[in-house]
């Protein structure tokens, strides 16, 4: 019998499961999941990557930078500015220091202007996802309002197979991904009903 639970709720349990991956794991199923999104056709052609800097026990995201700049891809990193995000054009990772809850943001601030950011491809944190496209984020709602300015960019999660719940719940104003990589599988929705 499923036990059901608020996102609160469900946000400690996952995240509590996720941290009790030990290191070797975490760099293990990190690598995986890297190896599985630049496997995806769209990611392989796009030119520019908004990225996250993994915090805590998240899938880590250094190797997907390396990987991206030797594929000559540009990629963005988000700075919280107030309520929202924004993203600045990062060309070596020494280029982040501690921000925003102690999570490494862009401090040489390199904005680029235009619609660049339409075609985008979006990797997205999160906390819990579910095999209908959806993710529980860490309750501040950053990504979904950056998102919702955006819908054209693909977003695609990123997580260990042991964040990945069958449904969660969800609102309206929760955006869905269009694609979820785990380490062992890659999930695909399509957001033309949303």
């Amino acid at each position: 019998m499923a036990i059901q639970m608020d996102k609160a709720g469900l946000r400690r349990e996952i995240s509590r499961k996720r941290d009790h991956l030990i290191e070797r794991e975490r760099v293990e199923k990190s690598e995986a999941i890297t190896r599985r999104l630049f496997n995806i056709e769209m990611v392989a052609q796009a030119e520019d990557i908004l990225l996250y800097s993994d915090f805590g026990s998240e899938v880590k995201t250094e190797q997907i930078f390396n990987t991206a700049k030797r594929m000559h891809k540009r990629v963005f990193y988000p700075k919280v500015v107030g309520n929202d995000l924004e993203f600045y054009r990062v060309e070596d990772l020494g280029e982040l220091q501690v921000g925003f809850k102690g999570i490494q943001e862009p401090f040489m601030l390199k904005r680029v202007g235009g619609d660049w950011i339409f075609a985008a491809v979006a990797v997205i944190p999160g906390t819990v996802f579910s095999r209908e496209g959806y993710r529980i984020g860490y309750g501040r709602g950053f990504y979904d309002r950056f998102l919702a300015r955006y819908p054209s960019i693909f977003k695609i999660g990123l997580a260990y197979d042991l964040q990945v719940l069958e449904h969660i719940p969800h609102e309206y104003y929760d955006v869905r991904m269009d694609g979820l990589v785990c380490e062992s599988e890659q999930l695909f929705w399509s957001n033309s009903s949303k």
